[in-house]
C-alpha cells in the first residue's frame, strides 16, 4: 500500500496520524506542507487548507480521526480501537471531545478569524489555558482501569490526550499533575515512544 501524509511541523492534528502510522509499522513517505502552500497550491490536495491529509493508492483523505480509522480498517494489527465495544466507544467520545471541544477552539485559523485583535503572544496564552481548563474536565473519563486513557491498551485515545496536552506545554500553560504524569508513564513503554513522532 502506498501512503503519503501531507503534514506541517506544528500540526497537532498530524501528529497524530504519524504517531498512529509509526505504532502500526506502516511506511509512509511524509511531505512537508509549508505556510505558503496550504493556502495555495496544497488546496488541490485538500480544499479546507490545512493538514493532515494522507493518501492511499492515491486516494484523498482528511481530517486525523477519519484517517485513523480508515488505517485501523486496512491494518487492525496493532489495533488503537480497543477490544470491545464498549472500549471503543469510550474511545471515539475521548477523541470527539479533543477534535470538537479543545482543539477547534483553539486552532489559529478559528482564533485569526474570531479574535483577530489578539496578539499572538495573546493567542497563544489564550490556546494553552483553553486546553488546560478542557483537560481539567476530560480527566474524570480517563485512567479509570489501566495506566491508558482508556482501556487496558494503547489507543487513539491517548495519541489525542497526549499530544494535546503537549501542545498545552508547548504554549507554556500550566502543567497539571495528573497529565504530567501519564505523559512521563507513556513515554517509559517502548514501542508507544518508539512510535512517537519526534518533531
Amino acid at each position: 500500500m502506498d501512503i503519503i501524509l501531507y503534514s506541517a511541523i506544528g500540526s497537532n492534528s498530524s501528529e497524530r496520524v504519524e504517531w498512529a502510522l509509526n505504532y502500526k509499522s506502516l511506511p509512509y513517505k511524509r511531505i512537508e506542507v509549508s505556510s505558503h502552500e496550504l493556502s495555495t497550491s496544497y488546496l488541490k490536495i485538500n480544499p479546507f487548507g490545512y493538514v493532515p491529509t494522507i493518501s492511499i493508492n492515491g486516494i484523498l483523505i482528511s481530517e486525523s480521526m477519519a484517517i485513523i480509522e480508515c488505517l485501523e480498517e486496512h491494518h487492525p494489527k496493532n489495533t488503537l480501537f480497543g477490544q470491545t465495544w464498549a472500549e471503543r466507544a469510550a474511545i471515539r467520545e475521548v477523541c470527539e471531545y479533543v477534535n470538537s471541544s479543545i482543539h477547534a477552539p483553539q486552532n489559529r485559523t478559528v482564533l485569526k478569524a474570531f479574535r483577530p485583535e489578539l496578539t499572538e503572544n495573546e493567542k497563544r496564552e489564550l490556546r494553552g489555558s483553553w486546553i488546560v481548563q478542557c483537560l481539567a474536565k476530560l480527566s474524570p473519563k480517563l485512567w479509570n482501569t489501566s495506566n491508558f486513557a482508556i482501556g487496558s491498551s494503547f489507543s487513539t485515545a491517548d495519541i489525542f490526550v497526549a499530544s494535546i496536552y503537549k501542545k498545552s506545554c508547548q504554549h507554556g500553560a500550566v502543567k497539571l499533575e495528573d497529565y504530567d504524569k501519564y505523559l512521563n508513564w507513556l513515554s517509559g513503554q517502548e514501542q508507544i515512544s518508539a512510535s512517537e513522532p519526534k518533531i
